[in-house]
């Protein structure tokens, strides 16, 4: 489940990002949700990794 979501933040973050370059308007913002979507795609599963190595409550 998790691997489908990495996959469409890292995908569509990379498309974002090269969509701002042919963007009449707006392209700053593009590229900047690009960009976020992209660090997204990273922070998944490190925050996956620490969820399963520290369970809450312990």
């Amino acid at each position: 489940m998790l691997i489908i979501l990495y996959a469409i933040l890292l995908i569509g973050g990379m498309w974002l990002v090269g969509f701002a370059f042919a963007a009449p308007t707006l392209s700053s913002l593009i590229f900047v949700a690009g960009v976020l979507c992209i660090a997204a795609a990273v922070a998944v599963p490190i925050t996956a990794q620490r969820m399963d190595s520290d369970p809450p409550g312990h």
